[in-house]
């Protein structure tokens, strides 16, 4: 845990802050450099287009995880409102920050005609990326943490009396391989029936989430033994589930220029 980087003067820089920084860069740069490359009939969203669409994106989103989080612990905030914008200091949650990003994404893509499941195959690569750059964000900042181990590879953060499960860099690993899959599906022969990409996405995260909630140490059940992680993350398995079966069963729609 290593939740400040260093201090110059009167400012403060924090691990998790920078890596959102860090996170936000990779996706966007990295989003535009695919967009460059793929053929013109794929590409919902324009380079040029793409900034804008990200700071939206990105400015939802954190709106997004913090209202959900704030809902989730408003007793933390009651005798110190302030600290409701201090979001270096963690308490984003991410189905939260998802919902809020997809809202204000779909806006922007709304305002500019721009389909938005072709968007999305477009782009959610590069999320699975970012999330797991922030990951990493909630490893230093000691946030999200697993449950007790005496395993080889437990850590002991500030607060915890034993070793703790670093359950944030295995998601980082994951999202990492997610990340890895999605971009080898985003092959002409895919993206031509839009929804796989979105879809595949959508699943495996759902998987993961809901397979690592397991072992997270800051959870509580809501209702059958499942915290509400897990049963948000069944709800969008099953709309990945409804996706994938509409694109696959469904003719390709953009037709590839074969001159």
């Amino acid at each position: 845990m290593h939740p400040l980087l260093f201090t110059l003067g009167p400012f403060t820089v924090y691990s998790y802050g920078a890596l959102m920084v860090v996170a936000f860069l990779a996706a966007t740069l990295l989003s535009i450099r695919a967009a460059r490359r793929l053929p013109p009939a794929l590409v919902a969203i324009r380079p040029d287009q793409l900034i804008d669409f990200t700071c939206i994106a990105l400015l939802g989103g954190i709106l997004g995880a913090r209202v959900f989080y704030a809902v989730l612990h408003w007793e933390s905030f009651v005798l110190s409102l302030q600290e409701l914008l201090a979001i270096w200091h963690g308490g984003l949650v991410w189905y939260g920050g998802f919902l809020g990003g997809v809202l204000a994404g779909w806006g922007y893509l709304l305002a500019n005609r721009i389909p938005f499941v072709r968007a999305m195959d477009q782009c959610i690569p590069f999320l699975a990326l970012g999330h797991a750059i922030g990951r990493v964000g909630c490893f230093f900042n000691g946030c999200c943490y697993g449950r007790p181990t005496t395993a080889w590879c437990g850590v002991i953060f500030p607060g915890h009396a034993t070793a703790v499960l670093p359950i944030q860099l295995f998601e980082a690993a994951g999202l990492l391989g997610l990340y890895a899959l999605l971009r080898a599906l985003q092959r002409p022969v895919v993206l031509r029936r839009p929804g796989i990409v979105f879809g595949v996405y959508l699943g495996i995260y759902a998987l993961l989430r809901f397979f690592l909630e397991w072992f997270r140490g800051d959870q509580v059940a809501w209702w059958a033994g499942l915290t509400l992680q897990q049963l948000i993350s069944v709800g969008v398995l099953l709309m990945a589930v409804l996706l994938l079966s509409r694109a696959l069963l469904r003719m390709p729609r953009i037709e590839m220029n074969m001159s």
